[in-house]
């Protein structure tokens, strides 16, 4: 029969940690965490700059397809018009400008918008905003005294152009004051940045009601 004495000696040689095992120990699932975080917030910081790009898509694709469709509702003003006053209400022009050192190009018409069956004075143009370049459009209905308004169509681009095809080569400027009749087909592009990367995403567009006023 074991006295007490002896249980308390044998249960002084219990196996336990030593001090240096625990502090390998901390140290080993502070690496572990660390990494974990650290991987974490990596996946984070993508999905991000992810949604980010795929916004920019959204909203270029989005603006080429609506500028393509008030192209195909654009209208002219009659050449053989002697109302100097329709010259306000119905043109179709392309410019090309120069922002912050870079290409870019202007579009006025007069078209019904994709809203509805108004007929407005709509303008597409890149505009400079704390050293970015933004693209913006103006619409007022047509052939009435309103204030027009401005909206931001893509915050930070890196070029907007039209261009429509002229004696088989395309050209960046139209005036209908000049031709008195609406381009054929236009070619619209926007550039943005993706991570580095140039993407440019193209639309071609032909005017399809083409009346006069």
């Amino acid at each position: 029969m074991k006295t007490g004495i002896e249980n308390r000696e044998n249960s002084g040689n219990t196996p336990g940690f030593t001090l240096l095992e625990i502090l390998i120990s901390i140290t080993l699932l502070v690496i572990v965490l660390g990494a974990a975080y650290s991987s974490f917030f990596s996946v984070q910081r993508a999905l991000e700059r992810f949604d980010s790009v795929s916004l920019k898509y959204h909203e270029a694709r989005t603006a080429l397809d609506i500028m393509r469709r008030e192209i195909e509702g654009a209208l002219v003003r009659n050449p053989r018009s002697t109302d100097e006053n329709s010259k306000d209400k119905a043109s179709f022009v392309i410019k090309d400008r120069d922002v912050l050192g870079k290409n870019t190009s202007a579009l006025e018409l007069t078209a019904f918008t994709f809203k509805g069956s108004n007929l407005s004075k709509v303008s597409y143009f890149v505009g400079e905003k704390e050293g970015r370049l933004d693209l913006l459009k103006k619409e007022a209905p047509a052939g009435i005294q309103s204030k027009d308004y401005t909206m931001e169509i893509i915050e930070g681009i890196e070029s907007f152009s039209v261009e429509t095809l002229f004696n088989n080569k395309w050209v960046k400027t139209w005036d209908t004051a000049d031709t008195a009749k609406l381009p054929d087909i236009l070619r619209l592009s926007i550039e943005f940045d993706d991570n580095g990367r140039k993407v440019k995403l193209t639309e071609y567009a032909k005017p399809r009601v083409g009346r006069t006023l």
